[in-house]
């Protein structure tokens, strides 16, 4: 029988188990700097030396990155051993990195929206100010069909965390934006809807609309993201639209529906030390007790 190459090995891990999309999408992006340096060559050039090269060069990476390549990294060798390729051992020492306690990492909204005015391009512009506007998590607008959007209701069918799913009401202006955007592609009206600006080299895999043009994937949404706002993260967007609503008008019900969290104590880092929302609330008793 022939041997595998390790892109065939990896192929037939993302088909062994009922993966949901989103989570095809993110084994792939997080192993294709391994997959473009051995992705032809025999799943046997896995080595101790290889694996542990390959993390080397992912030290880089924020902790929380770098955790979720290795653990991509993990299930896919965790496949492989099972076929009987002896991989069991390539990790053996290797552990997570420390993550620290999560904060809110909000932004300055009027900074925000001053950088989202100025990217002229139509699919990065539409893109981005969708995932502010609506507070989506970056997989979640990269998810996104063209046939999951109500241009009467102006509203969005989200695919959320878990099979979750959500609808996201979009404001007049990012309806514009979409707009502009899919008139630059001909108008489709079925398929990804945030694509790349060329055709996919290697088609055979791809989530492509019938032209030829890949499903944006995750690493260069973020890479395009740097490229506006080097110190920023991307997921920074989403917190700083939860933050801004917190501070606002949004009770807890409306945060959570919002931002498709499934509990309220999810919420809790975006509403204990909100200062706008405490000002707020201070201003508005002050209002109803002026006579002391």
């Amino acid at each position: 029988m022939e041997t595998p190459t390790l892109a065939d090995a990896f192929a037939q891990f993302l088909d062994s188990a009922s993966f949901a999309r989103r989570t095809r999408e993110s084994y792939t992006d997080d192993l294709a700097p391994l997959l473009t340096q051995y992705g032809h060559a025999p799943v046997s050039v896995l080595t101790t030396e290889v694996i542990q090269a390959y993390l080397a060069r992912q030290e880089p990476l924020a902790p929380t990155t770098y955790n979720r390549r290795l653990a991509a990294l993990r299930s896919f060798l965790n496949f492989l051993d099972a076929q009987g390729w002896q991989t069991n051992e390539l990790l053996a020492g290797v552990e997570r990195k420390p993550e620290r306690a999560r904060e809110t990492r909000a932004l300055d909204a009027g900074r925000v929206e001053s950088v989202l005015r100025q990217i002229a391009d139509p699919r990065d512009r539409a893109f981005f100010w969708l995932i502010y506007d609506g507070g989506l998590r970056c997989q979640e607008a990269l998810a996104i069909d063209i046939d999951d959007i109500s241009w009467l209701d102006r509203s969005i069918l989200i695919h959320g965390k878990g099979g979750y799913q959500r609808e996201m009401f979009f404001s007049r202006a990012v309806g514009t934006l979409l707009d502009k955007y899919l008139t630059t592609r001909g108008g489709p009206t079925t398929g990804p809807l945030f694509v790349t600006h060329r055709k996919a080299r290697l088609p055979r895999r791809a989530d492509l609309t019938p032209d030829g043009y890949a499903r944006l994937s995750y690493r260069q949404a973020d890479t395009l993201w740097k490229q506006y706002t080097p110190d920023w993260d991307l997921h920074q967007l989403r917190h700083t639209a939860i933050s801004v609503r917190a501070a606002h008008d949004y009770t807890e019900v409306d945060l959570k529906r919002f931002s498709g969290h499934t509990t309220l104590r999810s919420l809790e880092r975006y509403i204990a030390d909100n200062r706008e929302a405490a000002k707020r609330k201070a201003r508005e008793w002050e209002r109803r007790h002026r006579e002391i």
